[in-house]
């Protein structure tokens, strides 16, 4: 017979299981002045790196992440 230690709960693997979801990230709700920027930015170059990255961000109040 299981003791009741030994049962795991459907719950359980949803939350710890091979198939749990990892955590969302937020996404940034860009504004249209920002996106427009970040569109031209992607046109010159389809990746903003360094400097020009960290540029670009500050410029647009959004941290480097969010312009990645």
């Amino acid at each position: 017979s299981l003791s009741a230690g030994s049962e795991v709960s459907q719950e359980s693997l949803l939350l710890h299981g091979p198939f749990a979801r990892k955590p969302k990230r937020i996404r940034t709700a860009f504004s249209p002045s920002q996106l427009l920027r970040l569109e031209r930015a992607f046109e010159k170059n389809h990746y903003v790196v360094g400097a020009e990255r960290k540029q670009l961000a500050s410029s647009l109040s959004l941290s480097e992440t969010q312009v990645t």
